[in-house]
Order: C-alpha cells, then sequence, then structure tokens
C-alpha cells in the first residue's frame, strides 16, 4: 500500500511524519522503519513520528528511532509534530499533545515552535557528569572546546559501560560560551550516531548548566550544529519546572512511499 508522509527537521534533527489519525497504519514493524529511515536506500531521518488520535489531547506522538525502535519523548520531534498537526488543520496555535512521557503543551508561531517538558525533580553526578532525565536519559559532559572531539568514538565506548549497556544513553557535549550561552554536540541513543542537534539534549544541558553554575538562570541559548534551540525553564532549590524547548522548524517535503510489511 502507499503511504503519504512529510519530510521534517527541527535544527537538522530530521523526522519522517505520517498521519495515523485513521489506524490504518497500526503495526507497523521496527524493520520497515528502519528501512524508510535509512539514507542511502529510504527517505532518510533520524526518526519516525505517528500522529494518532487522543482523547486527552489534539493528537498522539508515537515516536520511532531510526534503528526502528519505539523511543522515549523526542523534543525536536515533538515540535515538528506540533506544526506539522497545526498545518493539517488537526491542532489549534495553541495546544497539547500526548507522548511517551505524558502531556505536553506548545505553541505554533509561523515556524517557530514551543513545547514544554515536564518537570525535573531528580539528577545525579557520575564522576564530574550530570545524569539527567529531561523525558528521555541523558549523560552531560562539560568541556572547554568540543569543535574537534571525537563525538562518536567517546559515546560509542559509553554505550558500553555497565550503567548504559542495556538501554544505551544519549551523550551531550557541552562547552559554557557564558552563563547564558553553550555549545552543544550530542549522540543520539537509537540513532547510534551523531545528530545535528537535540531538543531532550538541549535541556539536559541547559538545566545542567544552572545545575552546576549555581546560579539562578531562566532563559538558555543552545547552540547545535544544526542551528539554535532556547530553553527556558524556573528553577525552585534544584527543581526544575515551567520548561520550555523553543527553535525553528521546517518541512522539507512531502512524498509518498510503498509500505510492505516484513
Amino acid at each position: 500500500m502507499k503511504i503519504f508522509f512529510d519530510k521534517y527537521h527541527g535544527c537538522g534533527n530530521d523526522f519522517i511524519i505520517i498521519n495515523n489519525l485513521s489506524n490504518t497504519f497500526p503495526k507497523i514493524s521496527s524493520k520497515t522503519i528502519k528501512n524508510l529511515c535509512d539514507r542511502n536506500f529510504g527517505i532518510g531521518a533520524d526518526g519516525l513520528i505517528l500522529i494518532n488520535k487522543s482523547k486527552k489531547a489534539s493528537f498522539e506522538m508515537i515516536y520511532y528511532n531510526s534503528d526502528g525502535k519505539i523511543s522515549t519523548m523526542c523534543g525536536n520531534g515533538g515540535r515538528c509534530a506540533l506544526h506539522y498537526a497545526w498545518k493539517n488543520g488537526i491542532s489549534e496555535k495553541k495546544s497539547s499533545f500526548l507522548a511517551y512521557d505524558g502531556l505536553h503543551f506548545g505553541e505554533v508561531s509561523n515556524d517557530f515552535v514551543s513545547i514544554s517538558l515536564q518537570n525535573i525533580e531528580e539528577f545525579k553526578f557520575i564522576e564530574d557528569d550530570v545524569f539527567i532525565n529531561t523525558g528521555s536519559p541523558h549523560l552531560v559532559k562539560i568541556f572547554n572546546d568540543i569543535s574537534e572531539m571525537d563525538v562518536f568514538k567517546i559515546s560509542r565506548k559509553i554505550q558500553k559501560l555497565a550503567p548504559f549497556k542495556s538501554n544505551g544513553i544519549n551523550v551531550n557535549f557541552m562547552s559554557i560560551t557564558n552563563q547564558s550561552t553553550i555549545q552543544l554536540r550530542t549522540y543520539e541513543r537509537g540513532v547510534e550516531d551523531e545528530t545535528l542537534s537535540c531538543g531532550t539534549g538541549a535541556v539536559a544541558a541547559a538545566i545542567s548548566l544552572s545545575i552546576v553554575s549555581k546560579k539562578d538562570l531562566k532563559k538558555i541559548l543552545v547552540k547545535a550544529m544544526g542551528g539554535d534551540l532556547f530553553v527556558e525553564f524556573k528553577n525552585d532549590n534544584n527543581k526544575f519546572y515551567d520548561i520550555y524547548l523553543s527553535g525553528n522548524v521546517k518541512k522539507v517535503f512531502s512524498g509518498e512511499t510503498n509500505y510492505e510489511k516484513n
């Protein structure tokens, strides 16, 4: 059967988005998703998003990484999904959607999209690194300069460590420009490579900056390889709430492809 899709990206983090409100695509296999996301033989993307019906919100976002496996919350994916839903009359400019970790709220302003993330009340230090879950688990490593780092090689070694061997870990390499600006590079589990940006990684890094600087920060500019993201939050004794991730998204193209059950 033919399936219709839109290709989106949020700061270079790219996704295949499929309207599944009619539930015509309910049992997609991991192999099919992996093939669709393949950059040589498929459409090519960091992940695939299904837009499903929801009784609790305008829609439900089901997110799969490019390895074909269902994944946890994706920040940039959520921003792209909200824009797609607005463009296709599924939601209003201000609306809510359901994701792996619960309900999220957001707003679309042309191509600039902001979404809420869940409150964060826990984190821990692993040596000098910060481990924090922002809807997906992240390890944040801080360096003076990340421009020449071998993100892939270092991150692959980290995946083999005992705490992360079973489920993997997203690894973020952060350098601090000033108290309101950071540079960030992220290796994403499930993609198993560095991506041009990562939304939940940007939030993890911004909150890590607040933790290590011990300052009451409110808005952080995160400069990723694919563009700029903005993270806003409130902090009550290292308990973070009213967290919002913002930035531009872009619809790249629409298309159709044949779907074969595997």
